[in-house]
């Protein structure tokens, strides 16, 4: 059965996690790794070790796009997608197959959260608005007849805007409860950075596209003006925040500033052009 399914990794300088995941996933199973760090040792090593495996070098393309891109080269059913620092167990996958079975079509399934109180009654297949993106299985040709994931979305809110999709066109989304995966918090993060200055960056780029893609994706759904009235008043509370963190904190007011010029040029329209200055092939 796992012969009918790829799997999918984005990655951006998650190698141990990468490495783990190839180890613990079957090796009838093709896996697409496309890692956004352009880490040629990895590649080299996987490749060389792994004939189900295959690594593909990008310049940092985003989470989205990655995905975009690795679609392009499957060929079996279904692939399933998975983050670096999501944890899947030996039989997520295949149960994940058994329930899309029953179902005649969908935008996407997703494996239950491990830790998740919520009960459903004995009920496998549970329709949701929304699942979560650590962990998510898709039909392929559903999947490109979407057009996949928005291609001017770099980071964040590619998610939501993929589920409003499927909920627009009429594809439902599909959690089952019987299959598991566990995700940590999101801000948690799952590249290895070479030092703190990568890090802190890293953390000024989230609150950057962070207000850049909210502002993108309102507008895409609601409107330029209904975007603007919902977005104004978290501009203004961020630019008084950080006036009054500008002496006492100034990674803070570094990560606000950020914030706020996300969201201006997300709002006159500019795409999402910021990049982290340690990348490589970076230009300023």
């Amino acid at each position: 059965m796992t012969r009918s399914v790829t799997v999918v990794i984005p990655s951006y300088n998650s190698k141990k996690r990468i490495i783990r995941h190839v180890k613990n996933i079957s090796k009838k199973t093709k896996i697409i790794i496309v890692e956004n760090s352009q880490d040629k040792k990895l590649k080299d090593k996987l490749e060389k070790k792994n004939k189900n495996v295959k690594v593909i070098l990008r310049n940092n393309i985003g989470y989205g796009n990655a995905i975009n891109h690795a679609s392009k080269l499957i060929k079996t059913k279904y692939f399933f997608v998975i983050n670096p620092d999501t944890k899947i167990y030996k039989n997520t996958i295949t149960l994940l197959l058994n329930s899309c079975k029953r179902i005649k079509k969908f935008g996407a399934v997703s494996p239950n959260l491990k830790g998740n109180k919520k009960t459903y009654k004995k009920k496998i297949i549970v329709e949701q608005e929304t699942l979560t993106g650590g962990a998510m299985l898709f039909n392929t040709k559903i999947f490109k007849k979407l057009n996949g994931f928005d291609k001017n979305i770099f980071l964040y809110y590619e998610d939501n805007d993929y589920f409003t999709k499927c909920r627009l066109k009429k594809y439902k989304l599909f959690l089952i409860s019987n299959s598991y995966h566990f995700h940590k918090k999101r801000g948690s993060g799952s590249a290895i950075f070479k030092n703190k200055d990568e890090k802190d960056y890293a953390y000024y780029l989230s609150g950057w596209h962070g207000q850049w893609s909210k502002f993108y994706y309102y507008k895409k759904y609601l409107g330029y003006f209904a975007s603007l009235k919902k977005c104004l008043p978290s501009l203004i509370m961020n630019f008084f925040q950080m006036i009054l963190n500008l002496l006492i904190n100034p990674k803070k007011t570094k990560y606000l500033y950020f914030k706020i010029e996300g969201l201006v040029v997300s709002i006159f329209g500019y795409s999402s052009y910021k990049r982290s200055k340690y990348d490589k092939n970076f230009n300023l």
